[in-house]
Formats: structure tokens, C-alpha cells, sequence
């Protein structure tokens, strides 16, 4: 439980200091179209709860293109420990963003590397690798500032298995 409030309380200071950089600046709004261009391609850092690294995480994510919605990656970094277990996870996708404004529905799709530890009934490790496919809404202001995310996130495990995961992000968009 230490570990989980020490990451959460880091995780608050990453957000917080993100908050000072300078924001996205529109460079050219074209009404009636379903471009917004920018000065730099948009990045966001967030938590997320759920989703495709199985419980917590903190993530990053950008735009390929210098505009707000259309292709984008993000990757991440999860952690959980509780009483002689621990899972760590990485979790990288490819996204896009169909919508305007602030507004969009995201798609993505992509693999988790999952590492676990065990020490309760001795010293045993495994890892594995899993993919994910991500569907869901997002508001990320073309200006920058608050940043949410939602959805549903099916895990696929082993072949043919899958397990249906929901998750929900917060952070900062710039």
C-alpha cells in the first residue's frame, strides 16, 4: 500500500510540473473542416486506471501530425505490489482520434509487456506479453489543459482468450 500512495503522490508531481509547460498554440483554425492545426504536435501525460496496463499506470501520448485529433502513440509504465506480489507493465499503442474541437472518439491498438513477481511460497518471476485493443472517448482541449479519457479495453491473454478490461485516465494536455 506504501508503494501505491509513493507512486500516486510522484505520479501528481509529474502532472503538476507537465502544468507549467507552455500549451499547444493554434497556429490556423479553419472552420467547417476537422483539422485544428497547431505549432507542435499535442502530447498529453495522464493516469490511467484499467485499461491496458492491468491496474495503474502513467502514461505519455502525442500526435504524429502537428494538429489535435488523427494517428498518435502513447506508452506507459504500470506498477502494483501488495504482499510479497508485484506486476510491472509497459504498455504502448498506436491511436487515432476521430472528431473536432475538444470532442473525439479514440481507437487504438497495441501489446503490454507484463512482468510479475512473486515471493510469498518462495522466489518465483514470470513475464509475458499481451495485446490490447482500446476503444472509447476522449477530451483533449486543442489548447491544452485538463485531459480525460474512457473507454473499454478487451486484454487478449493467450490465444483465443481474452479479458474485457475498462479503464479511465486523467492528466495533462500541452
Amino acid at each position: 500500500m506504501k508503494k501505491i500512495l509513493l507512486t500516486a503522490a510522484f505520479s501528481i508531481c509529474v502532472i503538476l510540473l507537465f502544468a507549467q509547460v507552455d500549451t499547444v498554440r493554434l497556429k490556423n483554425i479553419q472552420k467547417n473542416t476537422a483539422t485544428i492545426v497547431t505549432d507542435r504536435a499535442p502530447q498529453a501525460v495522464y493516469i490511467q486506471v484499467g485499461g491496458s496496463a492491468p491496474l495503474f499506470s502513467i502514461n505519455y501520448d502525442r500526435r504524429f501530425a502537428k494538429r489535435v485529433n488523427g494517428a498518435g502513440f502513447a506508452i506507459g509504465i504500470g506498477y502494483y505490489g501488495e504482499s510479497g506480489a508485484s506486476l510491472f507493465s509497459i504498455p504502448a499503442s498506436i491511436n487515432y482520434l476521430f472528431g473536432k474541437s475538444n470532442h473525439f472518439i479514440e481507437l487504438a491498438a497495441g501489446a503490454t509487456f507484463i512482468s510479475a513477481k512473486e515471493t510469498i511460497f518462495g522466489d518465483e518471476n514470470a513475464s509475458t506479453v499481451f495485446f490490447h485493443v482500446n476503444a472509447g472517448y476522449r477530451y483533449q482541449p486543442t489548447k491544452g489543459g485538463f485531459f480525460f479519457r474512457g473507454g473499454i479495453s478487451p486484454l487478449f491473454v493467450t490465444e483465443g482468450d481474452f479479458v474485457t478490461s475498462f479503464y479511465l485516465g486523467f492528466g495533462h494536455n500541452f
